[in-house]
C-alpha cells in the first residue's frame, strides 16, 4: 500500500474508478485505472486516454482511433471498444499534457466508488498508509533486529568480529 502511494505521488499517477461496459474486454465496471499524463504531441491512435468530451462534464476513458490537426492540440475521435460505431464528438485536447491508460486493476473501482470525492479517497488512503507505517515500525522495534554492517559478525563475542 506505501509503494503505491509513493509510486503514485512519484510518478503523478491517478486512480480512477470504471463506471460503464463501453470499454470491455479491456476493463469494464468495477475497475479502477491508473493513468499517468503524458505529453498530447506523443499521443497516437490506438492510445486510451481519460478526457472530457465537448458538451459534457465527466471524463471518458476511450481509445483515440483518429488524430488530425497540429500534434500540440489536436483534434481526436475516440471509441469505446465495446461500443460499435466512433463517438458522436470530435474533441480538441488543449492542455500540453493528457492522462494515459497504464494499466487497469480488477474491483478496486468498487472501492473507490463506495469512497466518494476525491477528498474521502484521499483521506482513506493516507490512513492505510499511515497504518501500514505504524505496524512496520512497531514490528521493527519488537523484533529486536538490529541491522549488520557487511563483515561485521551479528552476535556479540563472535570470535569472527573485528
Amino acid at each position: 500500500m506505501m509503494a503505491a502511494a509513493v509510486a503514485t505521488l512519484a510518478f503523478h499517477l491517478s486512480i480512477r474508478p470504471v463506471l460503464s461496459a463501453s470499454m470491455e474486454p479491456t476493463y469494464g465496471p468495477g475497475w479502477a485505472i491508473i493513468t499517468r499524463p503524458v505529453p498530447t504531441a506523443s499521443l497516437k491512435v490506438g492510445d486510451i486516454i481519460v478526457f472530457t468530451p465537448p458538451g459534457q462534464n465527466v471524463e471518458y476513458a476511450h481509445r483515440i482511433v483518429s488524430l488530425t490537426g497540429p500534434p500540440a492540440h489536436p483534434v481526436i475521435m475516440t471509441k469505446g471498444d465495446n461500443n460499435p460505431t466512433p463517438d458522436a464528438w470530435h474533441a480538441r485536447l488543449a492542455s500540453d499534457t493528457t492522462p494515459e491508460v497504464i494499466a487497469e486493476v480488477p474491483f478496486v473501482g468498487r472501492v473507490l466508488n463506495a469512497l466518494g470525492d476525491g477528498v474521502s479517497r484521499a483521506a482513506v488512503i493516507g490512513a492505510l498508509g499511515l497504518i501500514v507505517c505504524v505496524v512496520g515500525m512497531v514490528w521493527i522495534i519488537r523484533s529486536g533486529r538490529r541491522p549488520t554492517r557487511p563483515g561485521r559478525a551479528s552476535k556479540v563475542g563472535d570470535a569472527s568480529a573485528g
